[in-house]
């Protein structure tokens, strides 16, 4: 029953209500009336009765019906979703299948090849390393006779530093020549413990997808020697000084010694994919006070220099940006107060790595012995060096012109 039909209307607007009661009517027959009224009453509940009755069956098959087609609905969804999902399925399983497909099939393998006597592989140039125990015998005499004539009041060290093909090339193809870390194994075993050998090997296996390597030169780069620098600091019972601590600068276009090498008459433009992908040189500026001094190859004098040659190295000379390059010396010296000193014996490898050193010593004497003229030994124990440190490739430690110009100033 609706509101309008139940409280819409007051029964005092009615009009069988007048001031309060029935009204009676004065020309009698009111028994009669009063019986037909309580007819049509019984007729009117009757037939109200009945409707409610075909409303209710009318509602139930309403409700009845719609209930069947929510039910039919409901059905229509779930096999709409049951074929989303299954659709999503088969989907998801033939790109898995794919996936496995693309990952089972074998990479287009890269091949190397010669060019004269450096291997090019995937872009960048790679020296053969044919060293082996008879090569590496001048070098392991030559350290421990330094050791010898210096006594047990100097310490001294060695880092035989591996070239890139150990870490650049597959496997196969490192075949090619002799094994470099059997080969420092062996040196290092050779030496003894009075000598402090330091394997830098497993630290550049674990940066070796970091540029750390030059692509077309025989060196590590600045990164590389760094990475060196704080395995020697592990050694030496030293704090290494921080990457973030430095300031830096880079050299580009640097094309460097194996790129040189493929140069020749027949060939002057050398090789192609070396010098179509050139280096950067990035170099570190070292914090702190400190004065350099060098004798450069060709000068009969030293004189006063920066410790990194900014501005002046260049193109194919750009890895002659750390100390100069390769020259007779260069000693460094600092503020600092450590009671210190180091000496440096090194190949080219020692050029990058030296200044980190600057950073943990009060003076660093760097000497080259494919320049230096004279005895290193009486220079060491004349102004008092408290470290020695040989650091060498296993390519110069195993060639024998190399070591017999590191012979020559062990005397």
């Amino acid at each position: 029953m609706s509101r309008r039909s139940s409280y819409g209307y007051s029964s005092y607007r009615s009009g069988s209500y007048g001031y309060g009661g029935y009204r009676r009517n004065r020309r009698g027959g009111g028994k009669k009336k009063i019986i037909i009224a309580a007819v049509c009453i019984v007729v009117a509940a009757a037939a109200a009765v009945g409707a409610c009755a075909y409303l209710g069956v009318f509602n139930k098959e309403k409700k009845d019906k719609s209930e069947t087609s929510a039910e039919q609905n409901s059905s229509s969804v779930s096999d709409v979703s049951k074929q989303e999902d299954k659709a999503q399925k088969e989907q998801s399983q033939k790109s898995e299948e794919t996936s496995k497909q693309q990952s089972s099939e074998p990479k287009k393998e890269l091949k190397g090849d010669y060019d004269g006597n450096v291997f090019i592989y995937d872009k960048q140039g790679y020296e053969t390393f044919y060293g082996s125990e008879d090569t590496a015998k001048k070098y392991i005499e030559t350290v421990k006779k330094a050791k010898s004539m210096l006594g047990n009041g100097v310490n001294v060290y060695s880092m035989v530093a591996p070239t890139h093909s150990l870490y650049g090339l597959p496997e196969k193809y490192r075949n090619n020549g002799n094994d470099q870390a059997e080969n420092i194994s062996y040196i290092y075993k050779q030496l003894g413990n009075d000598i402090k050998c330091i394997d830098v090997s497993d630290s550049l296996e674990k940066h070796k997808d970091e540029y750390i390597f030059f692509k077309t030169d025989h060196n590590w780069t600045a990164l590389g020697a760094y990475y060196a620098y704080c395995d020697f600091c592990k050694a030496a019972g030293l704090e290494a000084a921080q990457m973030k601590d430095f300031s830096t600068g880079e050299i580009k276009n640097f094309t460097g010694s194996l790129a040189v090498a493929t140069v020749s008459d027949k060939k002057p433009d050398g090789n192609k994919t070396l010098f179509g992908n050139p280096d950067t040189v990035k170099y570190y500026y070292m914090p702190g006070d400190y004065t350099c001094t060098a004798l450069l190859s060709g000068n009969s004098e030293p004189d006063e220099r920066s410790l990194l040659a900014v501005g002046v190295a260049q193109g194919k000379n750009a890895y002659s940006v750390f100390i100069w390059g390769n020259n007779p010396y260069m000693d460094v010296k600092t503020k600092k107060t450590t009671g210190k000193k180091l000496c440096i014996i090194k190949d080219s490898y020692g050029c990058a790595f030296a200044p980190f050193t600057v950073n943990n010593f009060d003076e660093v004497y760097i000497v080259d012995p494919t320049y230096y003229d004279g005895s290193i030994i009486d220079y060491i124990k004349k102004n008092k060096f408290t470290d020695v440190l040989f650091i060498n490739s296993t390519m110069t430690a195993n060639t024998q012109v190399r070591t017999e110009e590191l012979q020559s100033i062990i005397k």
